[in-house]
């Protein structure tokens, strides 16, 4: 084949990185995944290994709620995780679940468990003579705390509720989260030196104003406890019940009488929070009707599924247009009306109504789960409200540091940025802390990573490929809905030693050498997932980026690429491509290479804090 053939065979341009440690830690990505990036891959390569205590470490290690984020967390890592291309996403959140319990869940626990974190600071610092008060004692506020304890600051914590937790103790059904966890692990941020002041709302027992004489910083970390209203004839009367303040009641173990038959508005997973609680607190039916089809609702698939089991009953398609009362003035039922779509062909949100369609469904009983809204009370008295920016009902704040429109007012989950996961609220209480530091003491902090590359043997067993995806069980639903214990049982130490084998090691990677590479292209042709191409440089757009490309392609060849045709580039020489969503870790191109050019190599890094 001449070299105008071969030039002529190859018409496609490829853009290409050359890797660097960022890249590399990028490949793991259940940790690119995660808020905080924790490090899913390296406490199930822990636990599969038997070191349950460095697993602990590991996850316990960037996150001062990491038991809670075992049990409840919406596992973003998950979602991210590259198993999930093979067969099914790894079972993370229920591997962190066990490993927590291994270590313990108490109170002594959580303190001991104070030592392990990868925040800056120590657990005994030198105080800085500086103070700071948090607004609320939910995760958000808590991990700012928990953070600038550790640098010495001085934190007040003012909590409305009589238990701190936030959401976690307020809006969590027993059967899905025990209160005992989260107050322990808010209990050890107490012990750090956080002192939490109960029973105590900003905007009433103490204002702004306030807080501003005594502190030199002040985060907002205070929830959206409000529900979302409903705008139909009947819905703000006292006998319909708003979801966040029926779950509030509920979750501290107080009394809520409702009837035989529930319905609740909404499709999320407050919606299913407040019908699975009213099946364990006496109703004999509950049906959830929401506007969603049931791939467009938003509650995480275990609810619904659970919910189901639970005899809880969904209709969507439907939306409420009235509630019904009888002569008396009680509920007896709510009017709907079907509808055909939700959105319009652009995505936006336009339910259509068919006609004719309305009927009447019986109940005694209307909880509304269909959104949160801010209490705003905690800006009574404060000279400066006006000046604290809220949009679409939410305290406008940057992202990444919390700032607010206030000079050293920061806020930070779901009343700054909107609803959110439990672990996102934890990222903006240390995304606040730093910003506080610097604003503070003018500190700069960032981590500085290290990492080392170990070659590894190329002949992994195979088993982590075969290994089959499992949940941990269930307790039976006949069952559960009589009680108010944890629906989901724990794995058991054969189960979670199985599953921890599914990891594909995101970590370990095939590192070509050039130099030995005779091109007979076994690795590309033994690959199971297509994942390499070998290509001439004449197929690289070596100028992608910064044009690091082409400085290591001119510097390997010793040539200057800029003054080669397209033709002598492609006779020059050539590169392995790897396409890095499908790879997973198999090694067989290791295996196959003859001349030992492939290698597969495990980045293990570290990183300590600079500044």
């Amino acid at each position: 084949m001449s070299t105008e053939e071969i030039f002529a065979s190859y018409k496609e341009v490829y853009d290409a990185v050359i890797p660097d440690l960022d890249y590399y830690l990028r490949q793991i990505d259940c940790r690119d995944g995660c808020p905080v990036n924790t490090d899913p891959r390296g406490y199930m390569l822990a636990l599969h290994r038997g070191d349950l205590l460095e697993g602990y470490k590991i996850a316990r290690g960037p996150n001062p709620f990491a038991s809670i984020c075992g049990m409840i967390c919406g596992a973003p890592c998950e979602m991210a995780c590259r198993r999930d291309r093979v067969d099914k996403t790894l079972t993370i959140r229920a591997q962190k679940r066990y490993l927590a319990e291994w270590f313990g869940t108490d109170s002594e626990a959580h303190i001991k468990s104070l030592n392990y974190s990868y925040a800056r600071g120590s657990v005994h610092p030198t105080p800085n003579g500086l103070k700071v008060a948090c607004i609320g004692a939910g995760v958000a506020s808590l991990t700012c705390a928990h953070d600038l304890l550790r640098l010495g600051y001085a934190v007040d914590v003012y909590e409305m509720m009589r238990m701190p937790g936030g959401m976690l103790t307020y809006g969590v059904p027993g059967y899905r989260l025990k209160n005992e966890i989260a107050l322990a692990e808010a209990g050890a941020i107490e012990h750090l030196g956080a002192k939490i002041f109960y029973d105590m709302k900003v905007g009433r027992d103490i204002t702004m104003n306030e807080l501003q004489e005594k502190y030199d910083a002040i985060f907002i970390g205070i929830g959206l406890w409000k529900s979302g209203d409903l705008p139909i004839p009947g819905a703000n009367e006292p006998d319909v019940i708003r979801g966040i303040e029926y779950l509030r009641v509920l979750c501290a173990d107080e009394k809520w009488a409702i009837g035989k038959e529930v319905i609740v508005v909404g499709g999320g997973n407050v919606a299913y929070d407040v019908a699975r609680s009213s099946v364990r607190n006496g109703a004999k039916t509950v049906t959830m009707i929401c506007l969603e089809s049931r791939d467009e609702q938003t509650a995480d698939e275990f609810e619904i599924e659970d919910g189901h089991e639970e005899g809880v009953h969904t209709i969507g398609r439907l939306a409420p247009k009235e509630v019904i009362r009888d002569a008396e003035g009680k509920i007896s039922g709510l009017k709907v009306g079907k509808i055909s779509s939700l959105y319009d062909h652009n995505g936006k949100f336009a339910p259509q109504a068919i006609p004719d369609s309305d009927y009447i469904i019986p109940c005694d009983t209307l909880a509304l789960a269909i959104g949160q809204r801010m209490d705003t009370s905690f800006l009574n008295g404060w000279d400066l409200r006006d000046q604290l920016l809220i949009e679409r009902g939410i305290i406008k704040s940057e992202q990444g540091t919390g700032r607010t429109s206030v000079a050293k007012v920061y806020a930070g989950g779901d009343a700054a940025f909107g609803p959110a996961l439990f672990i996102t609220g934890i990222r903006h209480g240390q995304e606040s802390a730093r910003a506080i530091d610097s604003d503070l003491r003018g500190a700069r902090p960032y981590r500085e990573y290290s990492a080392e590359f170990t070659e590894l043997t190329p002949y992994r067993d195979k088993t982590y490929l075969r290994t089959k995806w499992a949940l941990p069980t269930n307790q039976p639903e006949k069952l559960r809905i009589l009680n108010n214990n944890t629906v989901e049982n724990s794995y058991t130490d054969r189960e979670a030693y199985e599953q921890s084998n599914r990891c594909l090691q995101c970590h370990v990677s095939p590192v070509f050498n050039g130099e030995l590479c005779i091109k007979c292209n076994g690795c590309v042709d033994v690959c199971p997932c297509n994942c390499l191409k070998l290509v001439p440089i004449s197929k690289l757009n070596l100028d992608v980026g910064q044009g690091d490309l082409r400085r290591a392609t001119d510097n390997f060849y010793g040539v200057d690429s800029t003054t080669l045709s397209d033709e002598e580039l492609a006779v020059m020489g050539s590169a392995m491509l790897k396409n890095e969503d499908l790879c997973i870790r198999c090694g067989l191109c290791a295996e196959k290479c003859p001349t030992q050019a492939v290698t597969m190599d495990a980045m293990n890094y570290s990183f300590r804090w600079i500044g």
